[in-house]
């Protein structure tokens, strides 16, 4: 059942610069319907609650970049075409062609097994050891188990990213190196991994010097460097949006740490739309990356209605006569997605400041407007139907939590008072009171595990950093109402009212039953 439900997170999950002015460029008098543009992203904004926003839409060579909403809202900073965003998985493509680029200088092997350029790592199946090639991890069918994302440790050492990878090994491999695709976010630290140990410089220095440098991606950076400003990242809480600083998880930069902007993701898909516009050294690594993996049969998983192979750091559709690239990204306060077709030469980005599947919603809508269509419906937003789940158990526990406690202080009141008096000790009273007890332990392993079950078996110090701020303080509201109630019961159990004020109540009752029937 664990896997079942985390395959589908992982669907979830698959969910020099352009100067450019604030707004936007190259707008005036280019087929991109601005006007239409504007008013969908902020429809989508407010129907999704989005704090901030940043899209680059590129259609037959005109560029239209723009900021909505705020990069803060304490600060009333406004999103624009520079504001820094984590690009969540969106990262992989970048690491795909940085690790392909070590392939095409003949410094990198991709059917080799991975153990030649980490010797130190050890995987292995159910049935014993397993040698993946690096391709299988390019291609994502390692077999490494998609929940490798809740083995990540936050951290900031320069050890991280060798850490996260040898912490891979934990858990035995899914599948058989080579059998099928299977999306682990995992698989491209150990690709970070490789090019550290084949390139001898750090992951953040190997890729700002020979893939986002020489492309002119001035603004992105691997991992958050001192002097750039990065948007405020945001979690639904019980009342709008809350801000929300993640922790660091240096170990999966490779994979979901990138910074970007919309004004460099335009350049990027330039550079995706027509490779040999790239500079000539990184021209062959970015059409490789393009390439998808047919040994595997394509994967068909929600919210995509048509299957798809795996390229390096790209989702690949058979679009009938032409390809369509998109990948999706998030990170517990940030998303994105990315879309090209080089057919007809559209290229799609889309920044958020939360974690949210709106922003694929407006990705897709935005490609169909350039194709002069209808945007079709959003998909339901996962994160905001459990903050929604967490709001309405927050309110009921909470109503029931107070009632009981007033039930209870009333009643201790009356033991004080000597109203109620302890019962004599019996075989059926311990009896019945152990059953309360195992009542209450119930609810609490219920408040403990429904979470587990909810966000697709991962542990607690995961819940806790990706799920919306209503989950935690729900789950402890179920437990205390489930200690609450048992515990009014066995008060009224163990201390029963005096059988002299029980039968003035009897008496008072009846009198006002004759009253009535008279």
């Amino acid at each position: 059942m664990n896997r079942l439900l985390i395959t589908l997170l992982c669907a979830c999950m698959l969910l020099g610069t352009i100067p450019l002015p604030t707004d936007l460029a190259n707008a005036a008098g280019s087929g991109i319907p601005v006007q239409s543009v504007d008013e969908y992203v902020l429809q989508m904004m407010d129907s999704a609650d989005l704090p901030g926003v940043s899209i680059a839409v590129l259609k037959d060579g005109e560029t239209y970049v723009k900021g909505y909403g705020e990069a803060d809202t304490s600060r009333n900073i406004p999103v624009t075409p520079d504001t820094l965003f984590e690009v969540g998985s969106n990262s992989k493509a970048f690491t795909g062609v940085g690790l392909l680029l070590l392939v095409e200088r003949g410094l990198v092997d991709l059917e080799a097994p991975v153990t030649r350029y980490l010797p130190w790592l050890e995987l292995r199946t159910e049935e014993g050891t397993a040698e993946p090639t690096v391709a299988h991890f390019l291609y994502q069918t390692s077999g490494l188990g998609s929940d490798s994302v809740a083995l990540i440790d936050p951290s900031t050492r320069d050890t991280a990213l060798q850490d996260t990878v040898r912490g891979l090994s934990e858990k035995p491999l899914w599948y058989h190196p080579g059998a099928q695709f299977l999306y682990s976010t995992g698989n491209y630290d150990v690709l970070g991994a490789i090019i550290e140990a084949v390139s001898g410089m750090s992951y953040e220095s190997y890729m700002s010097a020979k893939v986002l440098g020489p492309l002119g991606l001035r603004q992105t950076s691997a991992g958050r460097t001192a002097g750039k400003e990065v948007s405020q990242g945001y979690k639904p809480g019980l009342v709008g949006n809350r801000a929300y600083e993640a922790p660091v998880y240096r170990g999966n930069t490779p994979a979901g740490y990138i910074l970007s902007s919309a004004a460099d993701l335009s350049l990027w898909l330039s550079y995706q739309l027509t490779p040999a516009a790239a500079p000539p050294e990184l021209r062959e690594a970015i059409t490789r990356a393009q390439i998808s993996d047919e040994t595997v049969k394509a994967t068909e998983t929600p919210p995509y209605t048509m299957p798809f192979h795996y390229g390096g750091g790209w989702l690949v559709f058979d679009n009938g006569d032409h390809s369509l690239f998109t990948h999706g990204g998030n990170n517990p306060n940030f998303s994105s997605y990315i879309l090209f077709d080089p057919a007809q030469q559209i290229g799609v980005a889309v920044l958020g400041n939360r974690n949210t599947t709106a922003t694929y919603a407006i990705c897709q809508g935005l490609y169909a407007l350039q194709q002069g269509l209808e945007p079709a419906a959003a998909p339901m937003d996962t994160i905001d139907a459990a903050n929604v789940a967490g709001r309405i158990i927050l309110m009921i526990c909470a109503v029931l939590c107070l009632w009981m406690i007033y039930l209870c202080g009333r009643d201790l009141r009356l033991i004080r008072k000597g109203v109620r008096i302890r019962r004599r000790s019996s075989s059926a009273l311990y009896i019945k009171t152990a059953g309360f007890v195992i009542l209450a332990a119930v609810a609490v392993g219920v408040a403990w595990y429904l979470p587990k079950l909810l966000f697709w078996g991962y542990p607690w110090r995961f819940i806790v950093v990706w799920a919306p701020f209503t989950i935690a303080p729900a789950m402890i509201l179920i437990a205390i109402t489930g200690i609450l109630f048992p515990a009014l019961r066995l008060l009224k159990m163990w201390f029963p009212q005096r059988p002299e004020v029980q039968t003035d109540r009897r008496a008072h009752l009846r009198v006002i039953e004759e009253e009535v029937t008279l």
